[in-house]
This record gives structure tokens, C-alpha cells and sequence, in this order.
């Protein structure tokens, strides 16, 4: 049996955030270059660069009926991520929330084929993310956890 031809929109825009966040260069724009992105939990103890941020469709959202057989779903990703610093947690940990966020936004207004901006009605982060040194900190490693809410529209066979 053959595959389909193409993914659902909601892997299409996962898969558009995992490659936005690689594409951050250290420099003028931003802070850090990502270590890693990967779409997988990765425990502390596996992380050997850093940051290291992690990709995931998150729970949440809603489908709604847009009329013509087509709906709007709105759902979130979440990008944990996983900072150290023996001396200065918490601003690596700001930093490299503010760089997810400015790519992020970059991409999602941009209207250029691929973009999220492109594969998405609307991409916005309207809730601060959770952060957390735990039980680690005198290690120096922080965590966060940063919502993307994400509209995106069409019929089943697309979301």
C-alpha cells in the first residue's frame, strides 16, 4: 500500500519549527546557536551541547468548523529546553527563550513558501513559559518549557 502524498499540515508546521530553530545563528540576532533540536525528550543526562531544545506536539487546542467542509484546528508545540551554567542560569535560560521566541516570530509573519507564516492561519506565543533549575541547579542546568499556539485550516485529509 502506497503512502500519502503529502504530511498533515500539523507535522508540516512541527517539522517547520524544529528547522527554525537549527537555522539560529549565534550573532547579531540572537544569542546562542542551538546545540541541539531534536523532536524527542531527551533526558539532562544525554545532553552533552547546549542549549538543547526538543520538539513536541503538545495537548490542547480545538477543531472548529469553518464551513465548505473545512475546519480550523488550533494545537500547540511545546519546545522544552535544556540550558547550563555554572554561574549564570538564568540569564542562558532568558536568552535562549528570547531567541526561540524572535525565530519563531521571524518565520510566522513571514509570507515566503515553507515559512509558518505560509503553512499556518496564525503562530503566536500568548503564555509565558514555565522554567524550572530543579533539583539540578547546583549542577547549573535550568528548563523551560515554552507553548507555540498554532491555527492552521483545512479538510481532514490536510490537518
Amino acid at each position: 500500500m502506497a503512502n500519502p502524498a503529502a504530511e498533515s499540515k500539523r507535522l508540516q508546521v512541527i517539522n517547520r519549527i524544529v528547522s527554525v530553530l537549527q537555522g539560529i545563528l549565534a550573532g547579531s540576532d540572537f544569542w546562542y546557536t542551538p546545540g541541539e533540536v531534536a523532536k524527542r525528550f531527551k533526558h539532562w543526562s544525554e545532553c552533552t551541547k547546549f542549549p538543547t531544545y526538543m520538539v513536541f506536539s503538545s495537548s490542547g487546542g480545538e477543531i472548529a468548523y469553518a464551513g465548505e467542509m473545512q475546519y480550523d484546528e488550533t494545537f500547540y508545540v511545546s519546545v522544552k529546553g535544556i540550558v547550563q551554567d555554572n554561574l549564570d542560569t538564568v540569564t542562558k535560560l532568558e536568552r535562549s527563550i528570547r531567541d526561540i521566541r524572535k525565530a519563531i516570530n521571524d518565520d510566522s509573519i513571514s509570507p515566503n513558501a515553507g515559512t509558518l507564516g505560509a503553512l499556518a492561519v496564525q503562530v503566536r506565543i500568548d503564555e509565558p513559559p514555565e522554567t524550572d533549575d530543579g533539583y539540578l541547579s547546583l549542577e547549573g542546568f535550568g528548563f523551560f518549557d515554552q507553548k507555540i499556539r498554532c491555527v492552521i485550516s483545512g479538510d481532514f485529509g490536510e490537518l
